[in-house]
């Protein structure tokens, strides 16, 4: 996938795939900031594939060192841990 996405486009994918992975349907809006894994949005063993779907969007290998829970708490996170950095970087280029 292309690795230029603006924010709000990565945070809609990253919304898409968690709607579509629900363990339980969602009730009202999946916020940015909606604690995914505290709710019980998408399970622990569900994250592995997050993490896949997240190096597919990205164009980019995880590094374990970014693999820490908070990491995963929310789309907001998911966006800083591993996009954010890589936008920084385009736009200075």
């Amino acid at each position: 996938m292309n690795a230029r996405l603006a924010e709000p486009e990565v945070k809609d994918l990253l919304r898409q795939w968690i709607a579509r992975n629900a363990r339980r349907p969602i009730e009202g809006e999946l916020r940015d900031d909606t604690p995914i894994l505290e709710q019980r949005v998408i399970s622990s063993l569900q994250v592995m594939e997050l993490i896949l779907f997240v190096e597919r969007t990205s164009g980019q290998s995880i590094k374990v060192a970014q693999l820490k829970p908070c990491a995963f708490r929310s789309i907001d996170n998911i966006y800083r841990t591993f996009f954010e950095d890589e936008s920084h970087e385009q736009r200075a280029v």
